[in-house]
């Protein structure tokens, strides 16, 4: 079964060469939706990791009073891994590998950094759920992203 990312192809034996069939214009890769939502997704996801890495101290100590992991290492890795993961998105190169890093910042700094459970506070609590819930989505939507770069023809 033919996957929606990938091409088809119709060798033309008068010319020698392969063209696109009329069912690549209307893949997934190729609609405007898709372009525009990986775009999105990708340059925010960027922009937040630039972010953390233009005030790297504060998040190193916002991880410190979190008990993560080696902060002074893990913040800075993480938000690079996931600066390399939301370019890639957006630019949709090496996109599997790509959107793997951005499903892996959440999915190791999600529980970490938004551990809703161990607060007390009500209105705190309720803050860190909303972060917590916001980055299970964005965790979908990268999930998402992976099986459709694992779909995409590689000889193209």
């Amino acid at each position: 079964m033919r996957s929606p990312f990938q091409r088809e192809t119709q060798h033309s034996s008068e010319r020698g060469t392969l063209r696109r069939a009329e069912a690549d214009e209307n893949s997934v890769a190729e609609s405007g939706p898709f372009r525009l939502g990986r775009v999105l997704f990708g340059a925010v996801l960027a922009f937040m990791a630039m972010d953390n890495l233009r005030n790297l101290e504060a998040r190193i100590q916002y991880a410190e009073s979190k008990n993560a992991p080696i902060p002074s290492l893990s913040v800075p890795a993480t938000s690079g891994g996931l600066l390399f993961g939301g370019l890639g998105v957006a630019l949709w190169r090496v996109p599997a590998a790509s959107a793997a890093a951005v499903a892996g910042f959440f999915a190791g700094a999600t529980p970490v950094m938004h551990d809703f459970w161990t607060v007390d506070d009500p209105e705190l609590r309720q803050q860190e759920f909303f972060h917590f819930a916001k980055n299970s989505a964005l965790l979908g939507a990268a999930l998402v992203f992976v099986k459709l770069g694992l779909s995409e023809d590689p000889r193209e």
